[in-house]
C-alpha cells in the first residue's frame, strides 16, 4: 500500500507553504475595514514577521551550504546558485550567506531573530562585531558578554545606533582591556580616515559642478553644523522677510536646502583668511564690460572661460564675494614701478585675466599655478610692472632662468626655449 504523501512533507516545507497561502489571502483583503488600531497593530506584528521569515531562510541558506546546494548543476558556490535561483544581486545574496554562517556560531543572536525581537540588520551589527573581536582575550567568556549586552541594547535602539555603541563594547563588558584598545583603535580610524580624505567635481556642461567626498567624522560634523546654520528655519525666514509666501518649518533641512546653505557657504567665507593660491587670495575675478555690469542683461566670464549671468555677477559683487575686472580691488595700482620686488595680488590679478594661462608656447598651466615673472630681471634694474611681467608654470620659469637655453619672446607674448649649441 502507498504511503500517504501528506505524511512524508517535512513540517518546515508545510509551514512555509501555508503562511506564503495565508500571506497571499492576507494581502488580497480589503483592509479599509480595519480599524486604526488594527492597522497599527498588524503593521508591527508585520514587520516582526518579517525577521521571523529572514531568520527561517538564513538557517536554511546556511544548512543549504553544508549541502553544496547547487554542485548539481555546477554553481560555483552556494550563494551563486541562491542568487541565481531567486534572482538576487549576486553580492547581496553572498552577504546574506555570510551571515548565515555566521548567525549558526551565534545561537542567541539566531534565537533572537527568530523571536521578532531584533532585525536582520540588528543581528549583522551583533554578529559582526562580536567576530572582530580581538583573538588574544584573556578571558574566554568576553564574546558572550558581549553578544549579550549587544542583544539587550539591540531591543531600545535602531542599526545605526547599535553600530555606534558596539564599537566601544569592551570598554563595557572588559573595562580593564577595552578602554585602551578602544582609545588606540579610535586614533588609527582617525589617522586612516583623514589620510584617505578625498574629494572630486567636475562641471557637469549644465551650469552646476557635481562631486563626491569623504572626510573624517569630525570634519563632517564641523561641516554639517556650517550647514544647519544657513539652512536653519529662521535663517531662511529672514532671507524671505520680503517674500509674500509663507516660511515651511521642516523637522530636517531638504537636500536642496542644504545644497543652497552651502552655496551660500562658500559665499561668505572670508577669502582674505584663506591659504593664499599663486600668490593671491584665494577669489575669484570675473570678466565683465560695463555696459552689462550696469544692464539687466548680458553675461559675465570667469577666469577659466566659462560664463555666468550678469545679474550674478552684480549680486556677487555687491557682496564682495568676487571681483569684477572692470572695478578693480580697493583702487589698487597695478604698476608699482620700482617701489616692490614680487608683483602685487592686484598685479597678479591682472596678469590672470591678460594671460589665463603660461606663456611658455604649448605650456596650458593655468594663471593661479603659475609664478609671476620679470622679463627684464628686477636685479638688472627691470620694473615691477604689468608690461615686464609673464605668467610662467613652475618648470618653464625654472627653464627660462637656465643658462643652458636660449629664450625667444614672439610678437603674441609667447615665449619658447632653444638649447643653446
Amino acid at each position: 500500500m502507498a504511503k500517504d504523501s501528506r505524511h512524508s512533507v517535512h513540517p518546515v516545507c508545510r509551514a512555509v507553504a501555508k503562511s506564503r497561502k495565508k500571506a497571499r489571502s492576507a494581502c488580497s483583503a480589503p483592509f479599509w475595514q480595519m480599524s486604526d488600531d488594527e492597522v497599527s497593530t498588524a503593521l508591527l506584528e508585520a514587520t516582526r514577521l518579517r525577521a521571523q521569515v529572514e531568520a527561517l531562510e538564513l538557517r536554511l541558506a546556511a544548512e543549504a551550504d553544508r549541502r553544496a546546494a547547487g554542485d548539481e548543476v555546477g554553481a560555483t558556490d552556494t550563494a551563486s546558485w541562491w542568487g541565481h535561483e531567486t534572482k538576487q544581486d549576486r553580492p547581496a545574496a553572498k552577504r546574506r550567506m555570510r551571515l548565515a554562517a555566521s548567525l549558526d556560531r551565534h545561537a542567541p543572536t539566531s534565537a533572537a531573530l527568530a523571536e521578532g525581537a531584533i532585525s536582520v540588520d540588528h543581528a549583522k551589527v551583533i554578529t559582526d562585531c562580536v567576530d572582530r573581536l580581538p583573538d588574544d582575550l584573556l578571558d574566554p567568556s568576553i564574546p558572550e558578554r558581549a553578544e549579550k549586552h549587544l542583544l539587550r541594547e539591540a531591543l531600545d535602539l535602531d542599526p545605526k545606533a547599535l553600530a555606534m555603541l558596539a564599537k566601544h563594547v569592551l570598554t563595557v563588558v572588559a573595562p580593564e582591556i577595552g578602554e585602551e584598545r578602544d582609545a588606540r583603535a579610535l586614533e588609527r580610524e582617525e589617522r586612516e580616515a583623514r589620510a584617505n580624505a578625498w574629494l572630486t567635481m567636475c562641471p557637469d556642461g549644465k551650469g552646476s559642478y557635481r562631486g563626491k567626498f569623504s572626510i573624517p567624522t569630525l570634519h563632517g560634523e564641523m561641516l554639517k553644523k556650517m550647514l544647519l546654520a544657513f539652512a536653519a528655519p529662521k535663517h531662511q525666514a529672514s532671507k524671505k522677510a520680503d517674500e509674500d509666501a509663507p516660511e515651511v518649518v521642516e523637522r530636517r533641512p531638504s537636500p536642496e536646502r542644504m545644497g543652497d546653505a552651502f552655496c551660500e557657504l562658500l559665499e561668505r567665507l572670508p577669502t582674505d583668511k584663506l591659504s593664499r593660491l599663486g600668490g593671491l587670495n584665494a577669489s575669484i575675478v570675473v570678466l565683465i564690460d560695463y555696459t552689462s555690469l550696469k544692464s539687466d542683461t548680458g553675461r559675465a566670464t570667469l577666469e577659466d572661460g566659462q560664463p555666468i549671468s550678469a545679474s550674478l555677477a552684480r549680486r556677487m559683487a555687491c557682496e564682495a564675494g568676487l571681483i569684477p575686472a572692470v572695478l578693480g580691488s580697493r583702487s589698487e595700482l597695478l604698476d608699482l614701478g620700482r617701489t616692490a620686488r614680487l608683483f602685487s595680488g592686484a598685479q597678479r590679478r591682472g596678469l590672470a585675466i591678460t594671460q589665463r594661462v603660461c606663456t611658455a608656447v604649448g605650456c596650458d598651466w593655468p594663471a593661479h599655478l603659475c609664478h609671476a615673472h620679470h622679463d627684464d630681471s628686477w636685479l638688472h634694474g627691470g620694473k615691477t610692472d604689468m608690461k615686464n611681467a609673464r605668467l610662467l608654470c613652475p618648470r618653464h620659469h625654472a627653464r627660462i632662468h637656465d643658462p643652458r637655453f636660449e629664450t625667444t619672446i614672439h610678437p603674441d607674448n609667447q615665449v619658447s626655449f632653444h638649447m643653446r649649441t
